[in-house]
């Protein structure tokens, strides 16, 4: 059966193809060799140390914290030099806080002796894509909740941990 709607959909795509700029393989590898990145793998949720939800299912939640954090790694490349990739794969991750279970809630507070960690493998590859600095990392933040500014925390979450990766990157991919 003939179907309508597929063949507008099918001539759009084809206009708008013939109407695209076109580019050389030279400037596709330009564009490929100045922009950075940061690629990562995630362990396996069900390990590591703490990512409990509070009120909504695991599955979902552990899914927000990794849309969370890809949507932040991948705003965050832009701090690295142009044309270097930063590749991580995520061990461990303890959330700042521990879920407490009241009456018929669950709550995640914010206590001192609950500070985020992260511990993770990384590579820095240059726009070659030769290794730069590899190694393994094991961060924490035992200080979370006193750092100036904290107040103004990010409205999308999980603001110590990230706060506690850029401080990372800054003291180790950066210098």
């Amino acid at each position: 059966m003939y179907n309508f709607k597929s063949y507008i959909t099918g001539i759009i795509a084809l206009i708008s193809l013939a109407m695209a700029p076109s580019l050389s393989v030279a400037d596709a590898e330009n564009d490929a060799k100045g922009k950075s990145a940061i690629e990562v793998t995630w362990g396996d949720f069900n390990d590591f140390r703490d990512v409990s939800p509070a009120m909504e299912p695991r599955g979902a939640f552990h899914e927000r914290v990794k849309r969370s954090f890809d949507k932040f790694f991948t705003e965050y490349s832009e701090e690295l030099p142009e044309g270097q990739t930063l590749v991580l794969k995520i061990n461990d991750l303890d959330l700042a806080g521990a879920v407490q279970f009241g009456a018929t809630n669950e709550f995640r507070v914010m206590k001192d002796v609950d500070f985020p960690r992260m511990s993770f493998s990384y590579k820095l590859l240059d726009n070659n894509k030769n290794v730069v600095k590899q190694g393994n990392a094991s961060i924490k933040d035992m200080n979370y909740l006193h750092h100036e500014k904290t107040w103004k925390r990010s409205r999308e979450g999980f603001y110590y941990e990230k706060r506690m990766f850029k401080e990372w990157v800054k003291e180790n991919i950066l210098n």
